[in-house]
């Protein structure tokens, strides 16, 4: 995606969970929290982008048109996390390889409410892993649970999913899954 087609994510987004917050509180009997999509964070988005090439190049141009999202009351919970996030997590190696089903160097960009992670292979940029919680030792994520698998073939897929994953959640409350 080219940033133009990012910031039309960004407030397509913006509008789907506007639309699922709508009538929230009477289908669940409570209040949603806070679900945002915000906008860039210039500063972060200069430092992730200095951390090229580590830093797979698609992630950079997220984060210059997308800030964070932070959506606690859309099924289970979804959170592509802040730049700083990201590159802090990332050069401190908290978790910066996989094994077991898959073998790649990664960025984790994202996770869920229930302890998954998703996360970029680099340098490529692709593919977009799921990973299900398990054995992170010395950075190194280890695993033969067939849940870590391929979320997406790309960066721009999985962004589609979750679109259209929070579109499905608006309009039938079924919780999405990516």
């Amino acid at each position: 995606m080219d940033s133009g087609q990012l910031v039309i994510w960004r407030e397509d987004l913006r509008e789907a969970v506007a639309s699922a917050m709508l009538d929230f509180e009477d289908r669940y009997r409570y209040p949603p929290g806070e679900n945002a999509v915000s906008g860039p964070d210039t500063t972060a988005a200069a430092r992730i982008a200095a951390a090229r090439p580590a830093i797979p190049a698609v992630l950079v141009d997220l984060y210059a048109a997308v800030g964070a999202v932070d959506l606690p009351d859309i099924g289970n919970g979804f959170f592509l996390h802040t730049a700083s996030h990201v590159t802090h997590a990332h050069e401190a190696r908290d978790l910066w390889h996989v094994s077991g089903r898959h073998h790649a160097d990664v960025v984790v960009f994202a996770s869920d409410g229930g302890g998954t992670q998703y996360a970029l292979a680099t340098p490529a940029g692709s593919p977009v892993y799921r990973l299900p919680p398990d054995l992170v030792l010395d950075g190194i994520y280890s695993s033969d649970d067939p849940h870590f698998n391929v979320a997406a073939p790309d960066l721009s897929n999985f962004l589609d999913r979750l679109l259209q994953a929070v579109k499905t959640f608006a309009a039938s409350s079924t919780p999405p899954s990516l």
